[in-house]
């Protein structure tokens, strides 16, 4: 009996330590580039060419050396060019650049993330999670609040490395310029 309990105590320990923020980016989920520059001019170079690439910054933070921009896509577009979607939904593209420095310089941390429009199947399984077929909640607890735009539903469905390699390349490249 003590054994057990301890047993469990153990595994939810193991859980438990498991689940902790992990200790920043790591090239397991971003496209990675070294550069010769500072992180503070790196992090103004990713911010312009970003620009020139046509994304908006929606929050860019110093500190914490991070740019994610304003989602890139036209709503009413269907379906991803170059990639099988699984639907025909509008799609969008938001960008994340991390910046860190590391014994060797800088590194670039950089992902983009492809998002679908799944506003429908949300709407279709929140009606599902019920249990019954009488209407128990107000239409303000059914999304009525809210605009389309509060109400719309993105999921991130995949990666554009291909967006990510050429991000990296011409922060690269703007690096080596400022600093020969």
């Amino acid at each position: 009996m003590i054994l057990q309990r301890l047993a469990l105590a153990a595994g939810l320990g193991a859980l438990l330590g498991l689940s902790c923020a992990s200790k920043g980016p790591s090239s397991l989920s971003y496209t990675v580039q070294r550069v010769p520059s500072s992180s503070g001019d790196t992090l103004d170079a990713a911010e312009i060419v970003l620009t020139q690439l046509g994304y908006r910054v929606a929050r860019r933070d110093a500190q914490e050396g991070v740019i994610i921009t304003r989602p890139l896509g036209d709503a009413t577009a269907r379906g991803r060019q170059g990639a099988g979607l699984s639907s025909d939904a509008p799609a969008r593209r938001v960008v994340e650049v991390r910046v860190a420095d590391s014994p060797d310089g800088t590194r670039v941390f950089c992902k983009v993330s492809i998002q679908e429009q799944t506003t429908q199947a949300y709407q279709m399984f929140q009606v599902s999670r019920s249990g019954d077929d009488t209407p128990g909640e107000t239409a303000i607890e059914r999304d009525a609040g809210g605009t389309v735009a509060q109400n719309t539903v993105w999921r991130t469905v995949a990666r554009d490395k291909r967006a990510e390699r050429t991000i990296l390349a011409e922060i690269e490249s703007r690096s080596r310029a400022q600093n020969p």
